[in-house]
């Protein structure tokens, strides 16, 4: 990114790449945690209020292979308020700070293979896990937010690591505080997942035998 000398005045003017695609309906505004990774990654502005097809997101963020596949539309000038290159700065200094553990708030560090690896799901499948389980349950904290929680204990799951791994892994200040996060998180779950997924009680009669009886069954049991 080419930045133009200043002369002294409130405004610096940098040289920026805007983008822009053709979008279908259903759209969502892009947030701004997610336009700023845009310019600190890929030089890429993206003017506030901009929108993209809701397939490219998940959780209102957009996934990270859509953040890749965006390509400049055209190079403008455009004025930055020191405040907003003061804040573009700060964003740099968390990202520099966060780079050494995982992160599974921020959309942009995992990809969906990321997540297959480290925890048996998706993103989309581990917010459709999250979005079963009510704030009230598990609650954002100081120190995790409820998704990173919920990642923690399917990490445990998949890969069987202790908690003390874990706790070098996240970031998390020590092995009691992993314990207790895991054991919140394995509580939520099961509370409020398992129920609607374990057994036969959430299907309806007619689902078990369109759905889930396979055809030599259906044949010993319908054909006399």
């Amino acid at each position: 990114m080419d930045t133009i000398p200043s002369d002294g005045n409130i405004d610096e003017q940098v040289n920026v790449v805007f983008a822009k695609k053709q979008i279908v309906p259903t759209t969502v505004t892009i947030r701004e945690a997610d336009r700023t990774e845009l310019f600190i990654r890929r030089h890429i502005e993206m003017p506030a209020g901009s929108r993209c097809c809701k397939l490219h997101t998940v959780d209102k963020r957009l996934i990270p292979e859509a953040f890749q596949s965006l390509a400049p539309h055209n190079v403008q000038y455009r004025l930055f308020s020191r405040q907003a290159l003061i804040n573009l700065l700060k964003s740099y200094r968390t990202r520099l700070n966060n780079n050494k553990h995982l992160d599974f708030d921020e959309c942009m560090c995992l990809t969906d293979a990321d997540y297959i690896k480290l925890t048996g799901f998706t993103r989309a499948q581990h917010a459709h896990t999250l979005s079963h389980i009510p704030p009230t349950s598990l609650k954002n904290s100081a120190t995790r937010s409820a998704r990173s929680a919920l990642a923690y204990l399917l990490m445990k799951l998949k890969l069987g690591l202790s908690d003390s791994v874990l706790t070098s892994m996240v970031g998390v200040n020590s092995k009691r505080q992993m314990s207790r996060i895991i054991n919140e998180a394995r509580v939520a779950v099961t509370k409020h997942f398992v129920p609607r997924y374990l057994g036969l009680a959430h299907l309806t009669r007619q689902d078990v035998i369109n759905k889930h009886t396979s055809s030599t069954a259906n044949r010993l049991l319908t054909e006399g």
